[in-house]
């Protein structure tokens, strides 16, 4: 569903709203350049838990976390300002109950026949659907499986490389290409879902959850889960222990 007001205002007809109405699992969503959402999909509203009539003319700040919305916002702007196009951004998510997925999110800038930017259009998906394949299971299928069971483990990417039967470069290239991020990205996302599940669902201290996780030591842990998620692990823990 979409703000007709907007889209005849700007003479923009077609955005490609029903294609990603049919996809399974696609997020789609288009904001103004005050990030107000003016078209959104059945799968968003389903995600928000508002029907469309509720989101369109809102914001992020209205549905999301301030921390979450910050980091959805910076992307926006950025793309609205600068018209370069954020491809496969792969993120961890919030999906209820203290559980994150992963997810890989693009966005793109949209023109008026003048070419002047008015919009940022948008789709997410379970980041999942990106790992199927016969090339990435025939070349990394071993590996990635050896990084989810062992993620809380020391982790070489030496190792790793020869576990593939490639070098590192080679490895690290293959890696990247197929799942956007770098072998030591990949293993401190899995860290960091795995925290979060932590967070919400034990009362253990951070120092605890920290080992488990496989991170140095408690300041390592928080650095590097307020980097990802947008806030630190204790308002994440607040936040969802409180809702439980």
């Amino acid at each position: 569903m979409k703000d007709l007001s907007f889209f005849h205002e700007n003479q923009l007809t077609d955005h490609g709203e029903s294609l990603f109405e049919h996809l399974p699992g696609f997020l789609y969503f288009v904001k103004d350049k005050d990030l107000r959402f003016v078209a959104v999909n059945n799968r968003l509203c389903e995600k928000i838990g508002a029907p469309a009539e509720e989101i369109l003319g809102k914001t992020d700040y209205d549905f999301f976390p301030p921390s979450r919305a910050d980091a959805f916002a910076k992307d926006d702007r950025q793309v609205l300002e600068t018209g370069v196009p954020i491809h496969n951004k792969v993120e961890l998510v919030p999906r209820g109950k203290g559980f994150v997925d992963w997810s890989s999110t693009t966005k793109v800038a949209l023109r008026n026949q003048s070419g002047e930017i008015i919009a940022v259009a948008g789709t997410t998906r379970p980041f999942a659907s990106g790992l199927s394949g016969i090339d990435i299971d025939s070349e990394l299928g071993d590996v990635l499986k050896h990084m989810r069971e062992n993620f809380s483990n020391s982790l070489k990417v030496t190792d790793l490389a020869r576990m593939a039967h490639l070098s590192v470069s080679a490895f690290e290239r293959k890696f990247k290409k197929h799942l956007h991020m770098t072998p030591l990205h990949y293993i401190r996302h899995l860290r960091i879902q795995d925290a979060c599940y932590q967070l919400s669902h034990d009362s253990m201290p951070l120092s605890q959850i920290a080992a488990n996780c496989g991170f140095v030591d408690q300041s390592h842990f928080s650095r590097e889960f307020s980097r990802i998620m947008n806030e630190t692990p204790l308002s994440y823990r607040k936040r969802h222990r409180a809702s439980s």
